[in-house]
């Protein structure tokens, strides 16, 4: 009697193991990302501890196609184009949060989380510091990174022109950096590959300490080169946000919007710079920032 039930036993495990077994092989987040980028690893490397869920990583150049077609994950995240171009490559209906993208595709698997950098908030810090702001200067060489029609507008609401500029020619800068000669102005550097040229960023600076024109930037390493101040992106902050969605869209499902917008930027403030340029840093702002230099 007790070997009879013990088959029993052993039968009504199997049993529910069968039952169980599309939900535990589909209980995984597959991460979709690139190995060669730093900010992509050490997001993935901060998710691990934001979310209890399984982490299956699918690096760019080493996941296979057999194994996108070999069972569905529940949910997968994409750092970057590279990694969203692989990972719409799976036939599964799952979702897809997508981040470090500058423009998502139609796919309606894809959930949208901006990184763009925050320019509303860098124009209302700028009018902040310098209130007799009329114009920033808004250089750029990638197409992509020029100021969109809807900050031209939001700066117009308060006041502020942006001047934009694609420089196509280095031996155009010096011309165009007259703007900065001009009272009221400040300017605003995009994480343009093609402005991160160092002999172009030390001439934006130089330009700038002659005529005391505050430059907001995207980067630590800029503002402690001379930028006024920077809203930061840090892996910990976008693996906190990427593992608050996942966390979210497992236990909401599809009442999720399919886009939002990236909040937890780091304040970054030069006060040594302000300072030298004769303007005044309210104490609640000096408050907000992560670090002061």
């Amino acid at each position: 009697m007790q070997a009879l039930r013990n088959l029993k036993t052993i039968r009504g495990l199997l049993l529910f193991l069968l039952l169980c077994w599309p939900t535990l092989a589909n209980a995984e987040i597959w991460v979709f990302f690139r190995s060669d980028i730093p900010l992509h690893v050490d997001t993935v490397e901060f998710l691990k501890s934001k979310t209890d869920q399984k982490l299956v990583f699918c690096p760019v150049g080493k996941t296979s196609f057999s194994f996108l077609e070999s069972h569905p994950p529940q949910f997968a995240v994409v750092l970057g184009d590279a990694a969203l171009q692989l990972a719409l490559q799976m036939v599964w209906k799952v979702k897809i949060l997508v981040a470090l993208v500058d423009q998502p595709p139609t796919d309606p698997r894809v959930m949208f989380l901006n990184t763009h950098q925050p320019c509303v908030l860098q124009i209302k810090l700028l009018k902040a510091l310098k209130p007799d702001l009329k114009t920033i200067w808004s250089p750029f060489v990638t197409e992509r990174f020029a100021p969109c029609r809807k900050i031209e507008s939001l700066a117009e609401e308060t006041g502020v022109k942006i001047d934009i500029f694609r420089l196509s020619n280095p031996r155009e800068l010096p011309g165009a950096m007259r703007v900065l000669s001009q009272p009221n102005t400040a300017v605003m550097i995009p994480p343009d590959p093609g402005i991160m040229n160092n002999a172009i960023i030390q001439s934006i600076f130089l330009a700038s300490f002659r005529s005391q024109t505050p430059v907001v930037s995207f980067s630590e390493s800029l503002v402690k080169q001379g930028a006024v101040f920077a809203h930061v992106l840090t892996p910990l902050n976008l693996a906190t946000s990427l593992g608050e969605i996942i966390n979210e869209a497992l236990n909401k499902g599809q009442s999720l919007p399919s886009a939002r917008s990236f909040e937890r930027w780091e304040l970054i403030l030069n006060t040594t710079v302000l300072e030298k340029f004769k303007l005044q840093v309210p104490d609640e702002i000096k408050k907000s920032a992560t670090r002061l230099y």
